[in-house]
């Protein structure tokens, strides 16, 4: 049954508590489910969540000896953009671009394929030793990035948790969605291979 909680704050003890478990780790010999988890939370805690995110994996996980890689998307698009010498060309035009030509040209300058899952990758095969993998900023990328993509094409043997601002749905053929910042996606949605970490 559904764990429900009022704020994402109030769920900091039961996160800590999951994340740190053995079995979720895959440290008894075996992992639950897809290893891929949704944390979801209303859209307008956004901020908290962040925070949040950051205080457990450096404070309580750390403690616990769970090692964890942050990866905040709207962050890794920026880092790309300010790199390739097109954040300064994106705000000057961005009042005169459509949103679908802005979203169209924000997807062709980071793409999944080319830019954000190599970057997530190179990070993750930077790092030494870790346990969980943190996506954030998902809201902020939204809808230029979508994070069914970023969950289908990353490569990890560690679990990945994905920190949604929006609504997890389970739909009647088994199968999830996620409503982004609580927009109802429909059928196109996205399908989504990850448990509720509130659902264990």
């Amino acid at each position: 049954m559904r764990k429900e909680f009022n704020h994402i704050n109030e769920a900091r003890s039961f996160i800590v508590e999951k994340l740190s478990s053995d079995t979720l780790l895959g440290r008894e010999g075996f992992k639950m489910y897809e290893s891929k988890y949704v944390i979801d939370y209303k859209p307008q805690q956004a901020w908290a969540a962040e925070l949040l995110a950051h205080a457990i994996a450096r404070g309580e996980l750390a403690t616990n000896g769970v090692q964890v890689v942050e990866i905040n998307l709207y962050d890794l698009v920026l880092r790309h953009l300010d790199a390739e010498g097109l954040w300064e060309a994106f705000k000057e035009h961005e009042r005169d671009l459509e949103p679908a030509a802005m979203i169209e040209t924000l997807q062709a300058s980071a793409s999944i394929e080319q830019v954000i899952i190599p970057s997530i990758q190179e990070k993750l095969d930077q790092t030494e030793a870790y346990d969980l993998v943190f996506i954030t900023g998902v809201g902020e990328t939204f809808p230029y990035i979508r994070t069914h993509w970023v969950l289908d094409a990353l490569t990890t043997s560690k679990p990945v948790v994905l920190w949604f601002p929006g609504t997890y749905r389970k739909k009647s053929d088994g199968s999830s969605s996620l409503d982004i910042l609580d927009i109802r996606q429909g059928t196109g949605g996205g399908y989504y291979r990850a448990t509720n970490l509130f659902d264990l």
